[in-house]
């Protein structure tokens, strides 16, 4: 009897130590937050998709702030660059490369965009996993799938008709050379030129 009494105790305690080291979902997304404002450069690689939608894969080169240079793989050539303030899309199959102007604190990234969302946080194996609510934005509900320093692995972003982007990063290195000059795109004297696509309904 001791002995249960004993266990029962401490299982108790251990409960309760783990309330008390918990998470919040709002320090979890400062934390996330704070892990990818902190990262200065990344290469790797990107996947993504879109529900029916043409699965897409490239390497990627980013620099802070909001400086990214995609190429794809799949479909090859495309290609997406941004040096914070302009963003271009190339696609050499059409010749075609839209171009569009960014509002300051358009170019932070994931970790931008989810400003002024509610989170859950729910802690995963040797990572997080955190949900993300606001129903007034594009996507109401954004999923992240984090590692155990809050680095984004993986990310599905819900619209509000239901459909949703899937994303995730893979072969992730901080310490490779990059050359600042690739953020600034240089379009085909041939091009034809899209201007502020993202803006045509």
């Amino acid at each position: 009897m001791k002995f249960r009494t004993f266990s029962i105790t401490i299982t108790l305690l251990l409960v309760s130590a783990a309330s008390l080291m918990a998470i919040t979902g709002t320090e979890a997304v400062e934390k996330f937050r704070s892990r990818m404002f902190g990262v200065p450069q990344l290469t790797g690689i990107i996947s993504w998709s879109m529900d029916n939608g043409t699965p897409y894969t490239g390497s990627f080169k980013y620099m802070s702030p909001g400086k990214i240079y995609v190429k794809f793989s799949s479909p090859a050539g495309k290609v997406i660059v941004s040096n914070g303030k302009k963003l271009w899309i190339y696609d050499p199959g059409s010749n075609v490369c839209g171009v569009q102007e960014l509002a300051p604190g358009q170019s932070g990234g994931i970790a931008g965009l989810i400003n002024g969302y509610t989170g859950i946080v729910t802690s995963q194996g040797n990572g997080y996993t955190l949900k993300l609510k606001n129903s007034e934005r594009s996507y109401p509900e954004i999923t992240l799938i984090l590692d155990s320093t809050f680095f984004l692995k993986k990310a599905i972003l819900k619209d509000k008709e239901g459909d949703s982007l899937r994303f995730s990063l893979s072969n992730v290195d901080t310490s490779a050379t990059i050359m600042r000059g690739i953020f600034d795109f240089n379009v085909p004297a041939n091009a034809q030129v899209v201007k502020n696509p993202l803006q045509i309904k």
